[in-house]
């Protein structure tokens, strides 16, 4: 009589994903680089079916099923580093200023910030969490601080506060503006948005026709940039992982 191969339940991404190991789209592209292996074999196909309580799933060399030590970290990044794992021309990326050894399988950035956007990044291996701030009907709120051309006006303040019509037709929800300021031909303000439109702040001040000068995140829900030299990392505390965990409940 054969034997029976265990039942193939699950797509390989899927099974990465339910076994909290990253996001479904991250393991596809793991699976993609021949970095997953299953049994001892690479598997570089998405559509291969697992049975995650019977097969043996590793990535990278360490095994995907075993109980899987979470990594909580602030990123404070620098102009000019892009948000990606690799870059086709050779920019520095947020991987490059990990510190080696900070384990817990896959780290990947929550979000992202463009090239030229500094400021608070989280960077983590929990792909429930990293998705429920990413989901769009969260409305988790990223505070950032802005520096533009310009006199920022009463009317301009209220057109932030009421949302704003982008170049595409998209209106943004409602913002807080804070700590308004001018200085001669350049304005600041603290600014806070429960969304994640591509270059949303950007764009909502080229619609005002005040140009961003400088842009930096400096809060992600009640996780502080405060005096995080830039291009460091460092470790969320308990209360600050347990305060984003329910805040994005």
């Amino acid at each position: 009589m054969k034997s029976r191969h265990p039942l193939r339940v699950v797509s390989l991404p899927r099974a990465l994903s339910k076994l909290g190991w990253c996001s479904r789209s991250q393991a596809e592209r793991l699976v993609a680089e021949g970095k997953v292996s299953v049994n001892g074999r690479i598997v570089t196909q998405a559509a291969f079916r697992v049975d995650p309580s019977a097969d043996r799933i590793d990535v990278e060399g360490t095994e995907a099923s075993r109980t899987k030590t979470f990594v909580y970290l602030l990123l404070n990044k620098p102009a000019g580093v892009v948000t990606t794992r690799s870059d086709e021309r050779q920019r520095r990326t947020v991987y490059d200023l990990i510190p080696s050894g900070r384990g817990g399988g896959h780290l990947f950035p929550v979000g992202r910030l463009d090239k030229e956007t500094t400021g608070a990044l989280l960077i983590t291996n929990d792909s429930q969490l990293g998705e429920r701030l990413t989901n769009p009907s969260s409305k988790f709120p990223k505070t950032y601080a802005v520096e533009c051309e310009g006199r920022l006006t009463a009317e301009d303040r209220r057109r932030l506060e009421t949302g704003i019509v982008l170049d595409d037709g998209t209106r943004t929800l409602p913002a807080v503006v804070e700590r308004a300021e001018t200085d001669g031909s350049i304005s600041s303000c603290q600014l806070t948005i429960i969304e994640g439109k591509n270059r949303q702040i950007r764009r909502m001040f080229d619609t005002l026709g005040h140009p961003v000068l400088s842009l930096r995140r400096i809060a992600i829900g009640p996780v502080e940039l405060g005096t995080l030299e830039e291009g460091t990392v460092r470790p969320l505390t308990p209360r600050e992982v347990a305060s984003l965990k329910n805040e994005a409940e």
